[in-house]
């Protein structure tokens, strides 16, 4: 099954990624051979008009295949590709475009690769995506937030006249405003005014950044959300969505009481009122006995395999504002994976921090299983990776194609065959060792785990 869904995942990017340069080359009037989804043999082919539409067997690319790409205009009248110019194509190879022409069918692939993901977060983001409430959770002694007045179960309307929706909203806003003064309206009507200060924090690379801070956290309700298999959880009968409303007698209100609650308590038995579906009912669980830490700070604790909901409301916009949040996403997707590819490339980043197609199928797997949200952002982010990776400035790649493109226009004339030939073994030689070295992380990351 986990097969399954990486080939319908990979092959629906790799359909869009080469939808952009068939359906560009169709408008600019170019010849288009073929049109296949996976290399190699040919799995099913139909031919529709002048394009032969397949599928083949290796599902890891795909290509459109334009009459004149291997055609040199200049040896049309030779006696050696005679047999491969087609005087009723005139006018319609791809070498007979103008470089904007065929700038505009190579790029043409990433941009609807990236478009692809726009459309994915824009239609999450209206039709509704899970987040938790703006609800405060714990509230640190003597800090900013405490000092304002803000209390457990307060609930984030508005901050700096901006309408807040939800604690992502509202952490964002924290984050960006280091050293400034916010306005908070909370749901009783109450306004204050925050003075955030400044954190030294790291980011997803690890390097030093400095954030906001009000020293407030978000309550995050004692909803369960995945159930471990084979641990007290599962075995008592606990599900996805119940709500734990006490523990032996002691009202929880929140996820981390009832997580101090069971990790207190390894090896005794716990009664446990839970709501489901609107009814309660009462469950006698164990919590296991399980070492964490190491050395000195080893401790027995007790767990019973339960995780948080990963959120309790579900949030919509309207249909620009969440075209405007799907623009944003995917451009700071776009700027991150440059960013991580640059230090990648500077060995800031372990080697084997690459991935393969085995990463991609187990990946794609667990979002599945989590939930469609959960893929489709999952596809939206290969989607990016796919676009910056074929924008790279190598031959077969295509970014090489721009960059020869460019040269080629810049010196009014098509460049030598040889020169092209060199090119374009340096590309495949640089992709598939890329390839067999992502594969060979795969096998031993599996090996790992």
């Amino acid at each position: 099954m986990d097969i399954i869904i990486a080939i319908i995942v990979l092959g629906i990017l790799i359909f869009v990624h080469e939808l952009g340069h068939f359906l560009v080359a169709k408008y600019c009037n170019v010849y288009v051979e073929k049109f296949s989804i996976g290399f190699g043999p040919r799995l099913y082919s139909k031919q529709y008009g002048e394009t032969e539409y397949a599928i083949s067997a290796i599902p890891l690319g795909g290509y459109v295949k334009m009459y004149g790409e291997n055609l040199e205009p200049a040896s049309r009248s030779d006696d050696n590709v005679a047999s491969e110019y087609d005087p009723s194509k005139e006018g319609r190879s791809f070498l007979d475009k103008t470089a904007w022409q065929k700038a505009s069918i190579v790029l043409a692939g990433p941009l609807f690769n990236i478009l692809f993901a726009i459309l994915i977060f824009w239609g999450l983001h209206m039709f509704g995506i899970s987040s938790y409430a703006p609800i405060i959770g714990q509230v640190e002694k003597d800090s900013p937030a405490y000092i304002a007045g803000l209390k457990q179960g307060d609930t984030i309307i508005e901050v700096n006249n901006i309408p807040i929706k939800s604690w992502t909203e509202f952490s964002e806003i924290i984050s960006k405003n280091a050293g400034n003064t916010i306005s908070v309206v909370l749901a009783d009507n109450r306004k204050l005014d925050i003075n955030v200060e400044s954190k030294e924090s790291k980011d997803i690379f690890g390097d030093k950044e400095i954030i906001g801070y009000i020293g407030a956290g978000l309550l995050v309700k004692a909803i369960i959300g995945d159930v471990v298999p084979d641990m007290p959880a599962m075995q008592s009968g606990l599900k996805t969505g119940d709500k734990i409303i006490s523990i032996n007698d002691t009202p929880i209100e929140s996820w981390l009481e009832s997580a101090d609650y069971i990790r207190n308590n390894p090896g005794k038995e716990l009664t446990m009122v839970i709501e489901r579906a609107g009814k309660i009912e009462t469950i006698k669980i164990t919590p296991k006995e399980s070492e964490v830490g190491k050395g000195e700070d080893k401790k027995v604790v007790g767990l019973i395999g339960i995780n948080p909901y990963q959120g309790d409301v579900t949030i919509r916009y309207n249909p620009i504002d969440a075209m405007v949040l799907g623009i944003e996403k995917s451009w700071d997707l776009t700027k991150l994976i440059y960013v991580g590819l640059v230090k990648f490339v500077k060995r800031d980043i372990p080697s084997d921090s690459l991935g393969g197609p085995i990463l991609i199928m187990q990946t794609a797997a667990q979002s599945a299983e989590i939930g469609l949200s959960a893929l489709l952002v999952f596809m939206a982010m290969i989607s990016i990776n796919l676009a910056v990776f074929n924008l790279l400035p190598i031959p077969v790649l295509d970014g090489g194609q721009l960059v020869i493109i460019t040269a080629e226009g810049v010196m009014g004339r098509p460049l030598g065959e040889k020169v092209l030939g060199v090119f374009q073994m340096i590309g495949l030689f640089f992709v598939i060792s890329l390839m067999i070295f992502a594969f060979y992380n795969d096998i031993m990351r599996f090996f790992k785990s």
